[in-house]
């Protein structure tokens, strides 16, 4: 398979302190584990497959009972060719196709009975059908396995565990054993279908075992919030984007009136400004009027004298966006046609007093003490740009502004009493910019990039992990981001690109705000601080970003540290507790892993959880992993988790009604271990009863599909497996959530935003702690999936950086807006 760009909240995550002789004995002990709990489960399967024949009459009755004989050697066989594979595979030999060639298949065909068309039929469905299925888990799986093989720069992943080895070792030993295709078929596809249901299971353990040891704990998170459209190499991401903006250019809006932005020579800006020019009525108006300066001036409270224009210096930010953000006052938004006038009005004052202004930074500002002391002028950085400077020394202008108010000073006054007159400027100016500097873009490809960043901060607005008071410090980025992309498209493929690296740090340390205000203000201090030197010191060295990235990590690093520093003790506290109930965690793991995959019934997850959780902790101190209580107990859980799921054929409903004797038997004697009073287990008991009823009923007989008077019926369809489609599952989720998760708790009627901060090594505690450190959430595995199946505990946002939420999210904002397949887009009106 194709291995998509791996991508970590954490950079210092994104591969595994391992050597590669750890990396493999890590391996070595995850196939262990797969190979045992695979062999316990094809042995049940073909433990139930006296029955295998019985609808044919194509074997004889001495090859049937030749083929129940050869079960054991089959299994040997099995676990053999498996553990062959898995070591041939470590030593570095890849997998090759074990399908035999095209002539020796075509023969095949040609012989083939319709038995035979049948059952090869069906096994390919139930090939197909696993591969599905176990998709998800697999995705992770394959680049962790990936990681320790080292095999991620081959883009092209071999992974032992995956399902076509599987399939290669079942084939092979079963063609050895059963040379006949009549068994070895049939064979093959009952043991697919018996095996489907719970092989993400076998994949869920065995990545739990990974991210436990630190490979890629967090990937999972990240493939759920990747989009099934983004390339898996990033350097295709921008090609990506003009492609899909392509196939929805006709469902886009063509009503924009782009006003000119570069007036003619000496001719009067077209604009109007919300107080009357002080020339007289019909007069040309000059380029920046006195009155107009000092109304800008008036906005920011100072009317001396500046060293910069009056007009920059006014509308710069002097504390934090004043302008409300339309979303959270819910007021309209100005109209995309004034908010263009007034970006045009800028641009036409920047033009007038000259490029130079662009760079000129403010007063008292590091670049203004370094050239007082010069008898020569610096050299303007922006004239390396060539084509491209007027451009370049617009968006640098506009940087430096509180771009919002700038523009609402700058737009047509509204006429008086219009409903317009409380209207706000969206927080998302990215789309109205790309439309004001259209003309200056000769490149598509700088036009296509403009448009991908409006995708993404339309994403970063609406993000629900940034509270809306801190999304006004994106905004404050909008016009530098644009720069960064325009300047280098490595923007798009460059995981650690400095921009992008300080958005992710921006909405790392937005998380949890707005519970917190001392947190709050003291972050929101720092960003301003960095986004201003960002602002100010932009032109076309992103080293910029670098700094003031390292200025807010700074922040965060210290903020960590606070709370390594006030969760220390509760830490101390959960590994105490985990060591003094060893037997207990070590049970808690070891089921994590037995329920993995399962929908279980609350009843019977709520007996494993508890009673039979007690009695296996009991026989693990008591006796030890090795004892035969431990083993029949383990034994008796596996029979009951079987003997719930509905059973279809013949075998099955037989082996089942032999062990329910046994099996209730085997869980009374651990509820009378534990003394547990018959009241409390009697629920269960009854449950259990209802759930081996519904087990054994056959299901009803599908309804016949009526076919139109004349028509050809429908040709008969391969039957799907009965092994339902995944979901995950809480219990799974909170079996697998990495660290830095954020969850919002209710707490007396109060919310909290919390970090999973710290996870004990058998997962026994989780610790959440909140921005403000008053006290830690210490919460079980059980504990935590009730409070998150019962609404009492909610996601935030999982460990995915902000731009990778964002990219996923613009693909799939542009997948959705694709017209159908074959729908006919209306032609634009005529202007």
């Amino acid at each position: 398979m194709s291995l998509p760009a791996l991508s970590s909240a954490n950079e210092a995550d994104a591969a595994p302190h391992l050597s590669r002789e750890q990396g493999n004995a890590l391996l070595r002990t995850g196939f262990e584990r797969f190979e045992k709990k695979l062999m316990e489960l094809t042995a049940a399967a073909l433990d139930v497959t006296d029955d295998l024949f019985e609808t044919t009459s194509y074997i004889p009755d001495g090859e049937i009972a030749a083929f129940r004989q050869l079960r054991p050697e089959w299994l040997a066989r099995f676990k053999t060719t498996l553990n062959d594979l898995f070591t041939r595979r470590l030593a570095g030999n890849r997998r090759k196709g074990l399908r035999p060639d095209a002539d020796a298949s075509a023969a095949a065909l040609r012989v083939l009975t319709p038995f035979d068309h049948e059952k090869q039929a069906s096994l390919t469905h139930a090939a197909r059908f696993l591969t599905r299925f176990t998709q998800r888990e697999l995705a992770a799986l394959d680049l962790r396995v990936g990681m320790l093989l080292e095999d991620v720069a081959a883009r092209e992943l071999d992974n032992p565990f995956a399902v076509p080895y599987v399939l290669d070792a079942l084939g092979s030993t079963s063609r050895a054993v059963y040379p006949s295709p009549r068994v070895w078929r049939p064979l093959m596809e009952r043991l697919l279908t018996d095996l489907t249901p719970n092989f993400n299971g076998l994949y869920i353990a065995l990545n739990g075992m990974l991210a436990d040891h630190g490979v890629l704990p967090e990937i999972k998170a990240t493939l759920r919030a990747r989009s099934d459209h983004r390339p898996s190499d990033d350097r295709d991401l921008l090609a990506t984007f003009t492609q899909m903006l392509q196939d929805v250019e006709p469902a886009m809006p063509h009503n924009i009136v782009v006003p000119d932005i570069a007036p003619a020579p000496g001719a009067a800006p077209g604009l109007r400004f919300d107080r009357p020019p002080a020339n007289a009525p019909g007069a040309p108006a000059p380029m920046v009027s006195a009155e107009v300066l000092a109304g800008l001036a008036a906005m920011a409270g100072n009317a001396a004298t500046v060293a910069e224009p009056a007009w920059m210096t006014a509308l710069k930010f002097h504390d934090r966006p004043t302008m409300p953000a339309a979303a959270a006052t819910g007021a309209p938004q100005m109209s995309p046609s004034d908010i263009l006038s007034g970006l045009t009005a800028l641009a036409a004052l920047g033009a007038s007093v000259g490029p130079g202004a662009a760079s000129a930074p403010p007063p008292g500002g590091s670049i203004a003490a370094h050239d007082a002391g010069n008898e020569f002028p610096s050299l303007d950085p922006l004239m390396a740009l060539g084509s491209s400077t007027s451009l370049f020394a617009m968006l640098a202008q506009w940087q430096k502004l509180d771009l919002p108010a700038a523009i609402a000073r700058m737009a047509p006054a509204p006429a008086a009493g219009a409903a317009e007159a409380s209207a706000v400027v969206p927080l998302n100016l990215i789309p109205h910019i790309r439309a004001a500097i259209a003309t200056q873009i000769s490149n598509p490809a700088d036009a296509i990039s403009v448009d991908v960043i409006g995708l993404l901060f339309d994403y970063i607005f609406r993000d629900p992990a940034i509270a809306p008071s801190t999304r006004t410090l994106f905004g404050r980025l909008q016009v530098p981001i644009v720069k960064a992309a325009l300047l280098d498209r490595s923007f798009f493929s460059d995981k650690k690109h400095p921009a992008r690296q300080l958005l992710d740090h921006l909405a790392d340390g937005a998380v949890g705000a707005a519970n917190d205000d001392a947190y709050r203000a003291a972050f929101e201090a720092v960003a301003l601080q960095a986004i201003d030197r960002v602002c100010a010191d932009f032109e076309i060295d992103v080293t910029v970003f670098r700094d003031a990235d390292a200025q807010l990590q700074a922040f965060g690093d210290a903020e960590r540290q606070q709370t390594a520093d006030a969760l220390s003790q509760n830490v101390v506290q959960a590994l105490r507790a985990e060591e003094d109930d060893a037997d207990r965690a070590e049970v808690r793991a070891l089921l994590r892993d037995r329920l993995a995959g399962l929908d279980v019934p609350f009843e019977v997850r709520s007996f494993v959880e508890t009673i039979w959780a007690d009695f296996l902790a009991k026989l693990h101190k008591d006796h030890g992993a090795d004892s035969a209580p431990w083993t029949a107990a383990l034994a008796t859980l596996d029979d009951m988790l079987w003997s719930i799921v509905v059973k279809e054929r013949t075998a099955q409903k037989a082996k089942l009604t032999k062990l329910i004797p046994t099996l209730i038997g085997g869980l009374r004697t651990g509820c009378k271990a534990l003394a547990i009073p018959a009241e409390r287990s009697q629920s269960f008991f009854e449950s259990l009863y209802q759930l081996h009823m519904a087990a054994i009923k056959p299901p009803a007989p599908a309804a016949p599909v009526a076919t139109a008077q004349g028509a050809e019926p429908a040709a008969p369809q391969v039957p799907p497996p009965s092994a339902p489609e995944p979901r995950i599952n809480v219990h799974d989720y909170v079996a697998e959530m990495a660290v830095g998760t954020w969850l919002q708790f209710d707490r007396d009627g109060n919310v909290i935003d919390a970090k999973l901060t710290w996870v004990s090594p058998l997962r026994a505690k989780y610790i959440f702690t909140s921005r403000s450190h008053a006290g830690a959430f210490i919460l079980t595995p059980e504990e935590l999936a009730w409070q998150l199946g019962s609404g009492t505990a909610r996601l935030v946002v999982e460990p995915v950086p902000l731009w990778d939420r964002a990219v996923s999210a613009a693909l799939d904002t542009l997948a959705a807006r694709k017209p159908p397949t074959g729908a006919i887009t209306p032609a634009p009106a005529p202007a």
